[in-house]
C-alpha cells in the first residue's frame, strides 16, 4: 500500500515538473498559434487574386510556423531550454515583417497584398506587420531569459524541486 501511494506521488510530482516546464514556453505558443492563423488568413486571402509571389511566399510562411508550432509541442516531454527552429522562424518572420513594410508602399506591394485596396486596408496591414515584429522581437527576449535561467518559471521550477 505504501509503495502504491509512493509511486503515486512520484508520478504526481513528475507530472507537475513536466507542466511547470512546458508552461515556460506559454508566450512562444500562444504567439506561434497567432502567427500561423496570420500566415494563413494571409494564404487564404490571396489564393482568389491569383497573385504567385505572395501565394506563394504566404505558403511559405506558413509552412515555416508551422515547423516552429510542432517544436513547441515537443517541449512537453523535452527540457532542453532552447528552441532552435523557433529562434530562427521569430527571426525570418521579422525580416520578412520589415520587407513587407517596405513593399506595402511600392507599387509591387499590390503582388504580396493583393487584397489591399484602399488607404485604410494598408494601415491595418501595416498594423499587423508591426504588431508582428514587436512580438516576434518580445519572444525572443523570452527566448533568451529561458535559456539564461532568468524567467519566472526557473524560480518556481527550482522552488518545486526543492519541496519535493
Amino acid at each position: 500500500m505504501a509503495n502504491e501511494k509512493d509511486e503515486i506521488a512520484r508520478k504526481k510530482y513528475e507530472d507537475n515538473l513536466k507542466y511547470l516546464y512546458f508552461s515556460r514556453y506559454l508566450m512562444l505558443r500562444y504567439s506561434v498559434t497567432a502567427y500561423l492563423f496570420t500566415n494563413i488568413f494571409w494564404l487564404i486571402f490571396s489564393l482568389p487574386y491569383k497573385k504567385l509571389v505572395g501565394i506563394i511566399t504566404a505558403a511559405i510562411m506558413t509552412i515555416f510556423v508551422a515547423i516552429a508550432a510542432i517544436e513547441q509541442l515537443s517541449k512537453m516531454h523535452n527540457h532542453d531550454l532552447d528552441v532552435p527552429i523557433t529562434r530562427v522562424y521569430f527571426w525570418i518572420q521579422i525580416i520578412v515583417n520589415v520587407l513587407l513594410i517596405v513593399l506595402l508602399e511600392l507599387p509591387i506591394g499590390k503582388y504580396f497584398f493583393p487584397f489591399v485596396s484602399d488607404q485604410s486596408s494598408k494601415v491595418l496591414i501595416l498594423t499587423i506587420l508591426l504588431v508582428g515584429i514587436v512580438l516576434a522581437c518580445c519572444c525572443e527576449v523570452r527566448i533568451k531569459n529561458i535559456i539564461k535561467g532568468k524567467d519566472r518559471y526557473a524560480k518556481v521550477i527550482t522552488t518545486f524541486k526543492k519541496n519535493n
